[in-house]
């Protein structure tokens, strides 16, 4: 049988059936009018829109919900022609999303069959309060949750590409409705899939799935994402409580900021850097270089603070010191290398990256100063560079800071 939810309204007994059907049912009980309905938003509103033959349409406010087994509830509520709200409506279905602005749900009968398909407005979704809960907002401010399988990793960034299209990043969330088929429960798998890129707004890190149409700068449909951002090995990684969503990327570094400019996922992310604050390092001991501190991941005039924690194999041969820093699983395919080279007295670190392919590309050099001029910087070097390779036994150390015309990479100061 169907599933049912009775409705006064306009001073008439109205019965909707989860079949899209609705009957108008007189004193005695008896059936006076059948007609269909159907979800359609208007006013900025969520409503159930019906007409019985003979009269005009008739549109009621409707609150939406997910209850604990993400099943999606309905609610008539008090308003014109409405006295009270109604009880809460169970929905059995399936939940679809690919957009953050509308909801879809498919409802299924009590075997299983599907029915047919509501399209539900939202104003947002975020994920503002972890990666196993997707926060719905809906046109009227009410809000509700999706929680994802408690059982894996809810929230997962990837790529997507199909046919001739440009890739877009996938953002994709992990959950299920458990619905009551033939007498026992049974799991709908969710399909919520976003596709976008991401970016910067609001001083957040964001996954936009829409840009205003007179500025592909300013994002009008996004998702803002809870967590502490933090560069490693393995891209950016937004960790929050136990979860990690971990972005693939790559950075390259940038010899006029002594920063890294950060590719953030699969599509275009232009303008997006990570600049290393004071007191942030570079240290080499036993083979790894070791760069870590605080940083800010910036677009123009926004910016975001995060930590910045990798680490880089390195080796010696002659006066050079090699690097390669991999992330693990193929998961962050890029590549650094870099090496000290004293070149007619002047002393360059020099960062040579890889793209996917392997084709290497000079991204930029630092130069730290003139052998034969700088005691300090001969000292240090020689602390590093020796006949015999690295000496394992010290540290080699690099603090940037913000000097009077702009970044400045220090070397230590030598002991006394």
């Amino acid at each position: 049988m169907p599933n049912t939810l009775d409705v006064t309204a306009d001073n008439r007994l109205l019965r909707f059936s989860d079949d899209f059907q609705v009957a108008e049912i007189d004193n005695t009980g008896a059936t006076k009018a059948t007609t269909t309905w159907q979800a359609i938003t208007a006013q900025n509103e969520n409503q159930i829109s019906f007409r019985f033959d003979g009269e005009s349409a008739t549109n009621l406010t409707a609150k939406y919900a997910f209850n604990d087994k993400n099943q999606l509830t309905l609610q008539i509520t008090k308003q014109d022609g409405v006295p009270s709200d109604s009880a809460v409506w169970t929905l059995q279905g399936t939940i679809y999303i690919k957009t953050t602005d509308q909801l879809g749900y498919g409802l299924m009968d009590a075997d299983g069959n599907s029915i047919g398909q509501i399209q539900v407005a939202v104003s947002s979704m975020d994920f503002a309060q972890g990666h196993d809960r997707l926060h719905l907002t809906f046109p009227d401010q009410s809000d509700t949750y999706i929680t994802g399988n408690s059982d894996n990793q809810n929230l997962i960034a990837s790529e997507y590409s199909s046919g001739g299209d440009l890739t877009s990043d996938l953002l994709a969330f992990t959950a299920a409705t458990a619905n009551t088929i033939d007498g026992a429960e049974a799991d709908a798998p969710a399909q919520i899939n976003f596709y976008g890129r991401w970016d910067m707004h609001e001083n957040a890190l964001v996954f936009v799935t829409k840009y205003d149409n007179t500025s592909s700068a300013t994002p009008v449909a996004y998702l803002a994402i809870a967590g502490q951002i933090k560069g490693t090995n393995f891209g950016l990684i937004v960790q929050k409580d136990a979860f990690s969503l971990q972005i693939n990327g790559n950075y390259q570094w940038n010899k006029n900021t002594l920063g890294w400019d950060l590719q953030v996922g699969y599509s275009p992310t232009d303008g997006l850097q990570a600049t290393l604050e004071a007191g942030a390092t570079i240290v080499g001991k036993d083979g790894t270089l070791k760069i870590n501190g605080s940083a800010t991941l910036k677009k123009n005039n926004q910016g975001q603070s995060f930590t910045f924690d990798f680490e880089a194999d390195y080796s010696a041969k002659d006066q050079n010191i090699s690097f390669s820093v991999q992330g693990a699983n193929g998961s962050y395919e890029v590549h650094f290398s870099g090496d000290f080279k004293i070149t007619n007295g002047d002393v360059n670190f020099q960062i040579v990256a890889s793209d996917k392919n392997g084709q290497p590309s000079v991204t930029g050099s630092v130069a730290f100063g003139y052998w034969n001029k700088d005691a300090n910087l001969k000292l240090a070097l020689n602390a590093v560079l020796g006949p015999n390779g690295i000496q394992l036994s010290l540290d080699l150390e690099f603090q940037f800071y913000w000097g009077p015309t702009g970044p400045v990479a220090q070397l230590p100061q030598p002991p006394s």
